[in-house]
């Protein structure tokens, strides 16, 4: 069974916290008949446990504000920095918990930004797979899709719906990931509904390097990999750029601020950045949100982080910054339809220095995009408008 080989492959990532969730779950599903009336309607709706900044909120923020009849839900910790804010848009449980247990049980459809948007990742996941859970799962997606991710395709994943913003994205998918055709639904992601009335700090550079899969999990495939993450690769080239002369030069001499926000799953490691010595702004997930950045900011420095499309939505121009890309590619994510070293909206550099370069370039036109990047930026984007939420709407209420 699928389900059996999935998990295997991710039994080493599994916590006790995993396991201790069999209590609620079994409680929840003996309790499920006494709340049906409560949530056999509801739209479910979360991103990570603690967050709701992604196309989960904006989501549940569009039904609260414009579709108030049909009845919505959004898991998060009460812990969680984000949850007053979600709390006072409408309904709330807590994430993980019994009640939310019983209404993933219920709900008519599971929406999330996540693909593990459920009370417990790895326990739902194989339960659908094997098809002892029978869930309607609506992926609004964490970005653009740009690589072979290859843990969403169909034999690894249960998901009914699948949300797309490009055309290219879209085809790539359709072709790849083994779903009907009528599951990937080209609607545009509910966040870039928020990037159009936006205010640019004209002088602002956004650094936002992604993730690195061997030093979160410790999976047996990565074990050839630098993990130690002080001495690694990633933070050398990253300190190379951050504490470069020649940057500290750019900065005063164009008036720059420069913010470097790591990835969600890289804010552990914060502090090794923030002992720099360094004008740049060291950015903690706690105290900056992603979106408001991206949307004051001119340009983006980024090495493979598909949040980069959100900029290229608003017109901004993008650097790549890729000294490790063979070892990504061999350890994280395989390649996919997007080329990074021929393409219009940013050019691919695997040294800081060229970096910096193409950066004072950039600074010289006042970071405006190119001719080609406004053609090509056309030719991807189907819908560039505020109604994406509202299509998702249309969709699971026409489904």
């Amino acid at each position: 069974m699928i389900g059996f080989k999935y998990l295997f492959n991710k039994i080493q990532d599994v916590k006790l916290r995993d396991y201790l969730s069999f209590f609620p779950m079994v409680i929840a599903w003996i309790a499920k008949p006494l709340y049906r009336k409560k949530f056999q309607t509801v739209w479910l709706v979360c991103e990570e446990p603690k967050e709701a900044r992604d196309n989960g909120y904006h989501f549940f923020k569009y039904m609260c504000l414009h579709q108030p009849q049909q009845k919505c839900i959004y898991a998060i910790k009460k812990k969680s920095v984000d949850y007053k804010k979600v709390a006072e848009l409408g309904e709330v449980v807590e994430y993980g918990s019994m009640l939310h247990w019983i209404a993933y049980f219920l709900c008519e459809y599971n929406i999330s930004s996540q693909k593990g948007g459920k009370p417990n990742a790895p326990i739902c996941s194989f339960m659908e797979l094997n098809n002892y859970f029978h869930m309607r799962n609506i992926f609004l997606q964490h970005g653009v899709i740009v690589n072979n991710l290859k843990w969403l395709y169909s034999d690894c994943s249960k998901i009914d719906k699948f949300v797309t913003s490009t055309l290219p994205e879209t085809e790539y998918i359709i072709s790849r990931f083994g779903y009907p055709k009528n599951s990937i639904c080209l609607t545009g992601m509910p966040r870039f509904d928020a990037l159009h009335k936006i205010q640019v700090i004209s002088n602002r550079i956004l650094i936002m390097p992604t993730w690195r899969y061997w030093f979160n999990l410790k999976s047996k495939q990565n074990k050839n990999t630098d993990n130690d993450f002080e001495t690694s690769e990633y933070v050398r080239c990253w300190e190379e750029l951050l504490v470069s002369p020649e940057l500290e030069r750019l900065i005063n001499k164009y008036q720059l601020e420069v913010i470097f926000y790591p990835h969600r799953n890289m804010q552990n490691y914060i502090k090794t950045f923030e002992q720099l010595k360094t004008s740049v702004v060291i950015a903690s997930w706690e105290k900056y949100d992603i979106q408001e950045l991206l949307k004051s900011s001119a340009i983006m420095i980024t090495d493979y982080s598909s949040v980069f499309f959100d900029m290229i939505y608003m017109k901004k121009p993008i650097i790549f910054y890729q000294f490790d890309e063979e070892k990504y590619r061999k350890y994280q994510y395989g390649e996919g339809y997007f080329d990074y070293h021929h393409n219009a909206f940013g050019n691919t550099y695997s040294s800081s220095d060229l970096v910096i370069k193409e950066l004072e370039k950039m600074a010289v036109r006042g970071f405006k995009p190119s001719e080609d990047f406004l053609r090509e930026h056309d030719c991807i984007f189907k819908y560039w408008d505020e109604k994406n939420s509202e299509r998702i709407f249309k969709l699971l209420k026409e489904n």
